[in-house]
């Protein structure tokens, strides 16, 4: 911090919710904040800041930021509040919770905030209140991006993690699904590195996106047939004899058994009365004989063997015999690639090493988008392109902190919808959303709005602004800006190891209280005063007392001078798959017939019967002048982006008479949206394009996300939970007369 006469500034983080967590310089003028710069960093290629986090004091000073509690007078939804202090804003929620927990049980109370996404105490307390009463927390990452962190899980037995990118200097790299230009300068930083050291990038994605143009080629691929692609590249890489033998057989279930009879790995129990069942059975060519995994010289990789009269395979050659199907040609009618190109990416990702693959949410947002997650994957491990390497990063006491009391329940995000409406699990009656723009975000506005809002007792909305989510609420609570109160920020190891000090820039404004202060004044009415009696500060020194290693030497004290970063590790990461290795063949999903990571089509398929009705593929892309629907109204970047269009290819627009500016409808049996078109021949021809988190004022009807559906694929829920398939949707557009 520095200060001279009525100037200050004052080194904090960027808390939008991007995961990138950046150091900023608030400049402060007679006590308000006049701009925002990036701060310095151990390492300078880590300073900087996107165009967003540059308009934060405007979002934080706005005429419509929330300046005191308001409580529903009216119909949920019509907009008429009355002004109510604190304290009966929070008696009044403090009594309802305790009548539902009364009728309904402690689970029947959900929690909509996410620890992962920004400071740790700004989901504390939160935690804390679930903690203690029992209650639930929604699982919510990324409002139901979880299908990519199923494929994680299933191959790795990790959510996260730099498993397909080296520690430095790639040869060849997949940019896939990912736009990092609009969405994370980081990560765009970091591939121009790489392209300025000599790795050629490759650019995969429906769109010719701004990232795109920055690549060495783009690669036009239809929505929802990535996994396709993948097993293209596998089968062209076995068929040519490069995948890397000696990592499958260390690092992967490849040379593990798998019997022909019921599709489970062969285990040492199945031949011996007194066997492990832990151990996984191999043929050692050695030995000439089966053998426990970790006894074999020399594992098999090929062959058929019949073990004690069990007949059994390598999984090695049952994910060969699969990717048989998938030849370049058939996959280019799947994927609209030409086959050469595939021919030819497949020979350079495995031989231009070490190679990268940079994979984005855009890529799993299908139905079956943890299978293609695992067939990409799958190549990378096949290619011995993984790093294993732990990542360096701080432990912290957090569990202490976040989780005082007994544990509380996880629902799943897109599981939420058979809660309330079924008690399926368990009846869910009251939900209290802090920073989440619920309805905005998630699918099926109408069903969300019509069906579910209904069934709930209470809804209280913590947040900046009266966003459509605390139009429905029955309580809405001003929410202090991650400027006005204390933080410790751990980013993302993927993006930077660092740990940081959010420090408090100015007081809160108006009537605002941090989200800690809130679930404080709640939870000492709740009845745990005990737990809520130490200042923010102090909590955060209780997040700092961790015996790990990686804490050693952190203090309080070093962090209000600056960012630390966590030290490197040599370790390798300890693989948590039952197996305790790369899983490409899954036991777990043999009852889906997912055991290996098939292709199957999209369920809104523009080759299905649906696309009769509905032909166009409707996806809707991440803005670069917003954090999905946060800050849609901070005018320095409104100006620049002021107004939603549906962005179509000039070849699906001409036939529907279509030209720039015609404002059209863009519908299917869900829902509609009406706004102007935009003719853009880098959209692929067949797939059209909203940017997503506009809000409903911001079009001329409906909503984006009123096309969107919420169906739940039950092979995701046996692995981690369900996904929201938001590219998995087929429209009709028309041109409003």
């Amino acid at each position: 911090m520095s200060e001279t006469n009525n100037t200050k500034t004052v080194r904090t983080v960027c808390a939008l919710r991007d995961g990138a967590m950046c150091g900023i310089m608030a400049h402060l003028k007679d006590g308000r904040i006049t701009k925002v710069t990036p701060a310095d960093f151990p390492d300078s290629f880590d300073r900087g800041c996107c165009t967003t986090g540059l308009a934060t004091p405007q979002w934080i000073y706005h005429k419509d930021r929330l300046r005191y509690p308001l409580k529903r007078i009216g119909k949920r939804g019509e907009g008429k509040w009355e002004r109510v202090s604190w304290e009966e804003a929070m008696d009044g929620i403090a009594d309802k919770l305790k009548e539902l927990i009364q009728r309904y049980g402690p689970s029947s109370i959900v929690w909509n905030a996410d620890p992962s996404a920004v400071g740790n105490m700004k989901w504390a307390g939160y935690s804390r209140v679930a903690s203690l009463t029992n209650s639930t927390w929604l699982d919510i990452v990324g409002f139901g991006d979880s299908a990519g962190l199923c494929g994680n899980l299933a191959t790795f037995g990790a959510l996260g993690g730099r498993y397909l990118v080296p520690n430095k200097d790639p040869k060849f790299s997949f940019v896939w699904g990912i736009n990092p230009a609009n969405t994370s300068w980081r990560t765009m930083r970091t591939i121009m590195r790489d392209k300025e050291n000599g790795c050629k990038l490759v650019c995969i994605d429906p769109r010719y996106s701004r990232t795109a143009s920055r690549c060495d080629e783009h690669i036009s691929i239809r929505p929802g047939t990535d996994g396709a692609l993948a097993l293209a590249m596998i089968h062209v890489i076995i068929e040519q004899g490069l995948e890397d033998k000696l990592f499958i057989t260390d690092h992967t279930v490849g040379p593990l058994l798998v019997r022909d009879d019921n599709g489970m790995f062969l285990r040492e129990s199945d031949l011996i009365k007194d066997g492990k069942a832990d151990r996984f059975m191999v043929f050692d060519k050695a030995a000439g004989k089966a053998q426990p995994d970790d006894m074999a010289q020399i594992p098999a990789l090929s062959g058929s063997y019949t073990i004690d009269g069990i007949a059994c395979k390598p999984a090695f050659v049952l994910l060969a015999d699969m990717t048989k199907l998938y030849t370049p040609e058939k996959a280019s009618e799947i994927t609209d690639i030409p086959a050469e190109t595939i021919q030819r990416l497949a020979v350079d990702y495995a031989t231009k090493k070490p190679a990268a693959i940079r994979l984005g949410l855009g890529s799993q947002r299908s139905f079956y988008g943890d299978l293609s997650w695992r067939a990409i994957n799958t190549l990378a491990a096949l290619t011995g392109n993984i790093n294993l390497n732990e990542l360096s990063r701080f432990v912290l006491n957090s569990p202490a902190v976040m989780m005082p009391g007994e544990k509380y329940y996880h629902l799943p995000v897109m599981k939420l919808d058979d809660a309330i409406t079924k008690g399926d699990p368990f009846p869910v009656k009251a939900l209290w959303i802090a920073s989440e723009n619920f309805i905005n975000q998630m699918p099926d506005m109408n069903r969300i709005v019509n069906d579910l809002l209904p069934c709930l007792e209470l809804i209280v909305v913590v947040d900046l602004a009266m966003t459509v989510t605390a139009k429905y609420a029955d309580y809405v609570l001003p929410e202090a800006s991650f400027y006005e109160y204390v933080d410790l920020l751990d980013s993302y190891p993927v993006y930077t190891p660092y740990l940081q000090l959010q420090q408090k820039v100015i007081e809160p404004l108006y009537e605002s209280k941090s989200d800690f202060q809130i679930a404080a004044e709640l939870g000492r009415r709740m009845g745990f005063s005990e737990y809520f009696n130490k200042t923010e500060e102090q909590y955060v020194e209780e997040f700092l007392a961790s015996d790990h290693p990686s804490m050693e030497g952190v203090n309080l004290e070093k962090l209000k001078k600056g960012p630390l970063k966590a030290k490197p590790t040599e370790k390798i990461q300890e693989l948590k798959t039952p197996t305790g290795r790369i899983e490409f063949y899954v036991e777990r999903l043999k009852s889906f017939g997912q055991q290996l990571p098939v292709y199957i089509e999209p369920i809104e398929s523009a080759r299905s019967e649906k696309a009769k009705i509905y032909p166009l593929s409707f996806i809707t892309s991440h803005p670069k002048y917003r954090k999905s629907s946060a800050m849609g109204n901070v005018e320095a970047l409104t100006k620049h982006d002021p107004e939603p269009f549906l962005y179509i290819n000039p070849k699906d627009a001409e036939p529907r008479k279509i030209i720039d500016g015609d404002v059209v409808r863009v519908f299917n049996d869900r829902g509609k949206v009406k706004l102007k078109a935009k003719l853009n021949p880098n959209v692929k021809p067949g797939v059209v394009d909203i940017q997503q988190g506009w809000w409903p004022e911001h079009y001329m009807e409906g909503h984006h996300n009123q096309l969107t559906h919420g169906i739940i694929n039950p092979a995701q829920a046996a692995i981690f939970q369900p996904n929201a398939a938001l590219f998995d949707v087929l429209v009709e557009v028309k041109k409003e007369q």
